[in-house]
């Protein structure tokens, strides 16, 4: 009887036909297609890749998981107000502590809509604090400016004032005075004309409508006219001198020395002409 075995055996020497060879096994052992893929795409070459993620993820182990974040992508609200949240992101916007100095209030108004533009855009409550903390800070500095550059502007008009009306300038500002008294207008509203025009302007005006209403007698206590003094300012001694200029009278009785009235119209003259240019 024949062998069998001895039939079906290659004969020595011989390959198996080509096509036929095992393919080689992947460095990391799997052969799935979805695990090698998962391996592609953590980039892992090398067993020590494999080891070195493992020991970073192994760091993680027993960390609190609400301090654990899953980064939202750039397109999602939502997830960035989950992450805001667990960063201190208040759950209503009633709940923030904003900053507001006794001396510097806010109106109901404005910390509505504070509050509400700090939770829309997500601020933690500490974010919240410091940065209504930076903006008191800053309107404060606004506010003192203000004050310090108003209180140069009003020095620096009453010097102004004081040179142009002269002697005659107490006078003016008890006319400019009484006469804001006289129209009854409240503070507000003189502030509110001084804010346009400046303080100069503004005394300016009342002390030209307290001219204009009669103001004037209850400032030199006569009901007879302006009385002629050294209060007069500059502008209305030369109002005075042009009147006289074109007044035949005065203009007689100072040309002959030898008029009756040339004596007081000689005087009159040389008083209206130191009121018009002091020393």
């Amino acid at each position: 009887m024949t062998d069998v075995t001895q039939q079906t055996a290659a004969p020595a020497g011989t390959t198996a036909p080509a096509g036929t060879a095992a393919p080689a096994t992947p460095w990391h052992g799997i052969t799935d297609s979805e695990g090698a893929a998962y391996v592609a795409n953590k980039g892992w070459q090398t067993a020590a890749d494999v080891i070195k993620s493992y020991q970073g993820a192994e760091k993680l182990v027993g960390v609190d998981p609400a301090q654990l974040l899953r980064m939202p992508r750039t397109d999602d609200p939502e997830g960035f107000r989950t992450v805001a949240a667990k960063l201190g992101m208040p759950e209503n916007p009633k709940d923030y502590a904003i900053d507001s100095p006794k001396d510097m209030p806010l109106s109901p108004e404005y910390d509505a809509f504070a509050r509400d533009a700090f939770h829309k855009v997500g601020l933690t409550g500490k974010q919240a604090a410091e940065l209504s903390k930076a903006h008191n800070l800053y309107l404060r500095g606004v506010a003192e400016k203000a004050t310090k550059d108003y209180e140069l502007n009003v020095a620096s008009d009453k010097k102004s004032l004081e040179t142009e009306w002269g002697g005659g300038y107490d006078r003016q500002m008890a006319r400019a005075e009484l006469a804001a008294k006289s129209l009854g207008l409240p503070g507000e509203v003189i502030d509110a004309i001084e804010e346009k025009v400046g303080y100069g302007a503004t005394m300016k005006l009342f002390a030209d409508i307290g001219l204009k209403i009669g103001e004037d007698k209850f400032v030199s206590g006569s009901s007879g006219g302006q009385r002629f003094s050294n209060t007069m300012t500059p502008g209305e001694a030369k109002a005075q001198w042009d009147a006289m200029k074109v007044d035949p009278i005065a203009v007689a009785a100072l040309k002959d020395n030898q008029h009756p009235g040339h004596q007081a119209a000689a005087e009159k003259q040389k008083k209206l002409f130191q009121i018009m240019y002091p020393d």
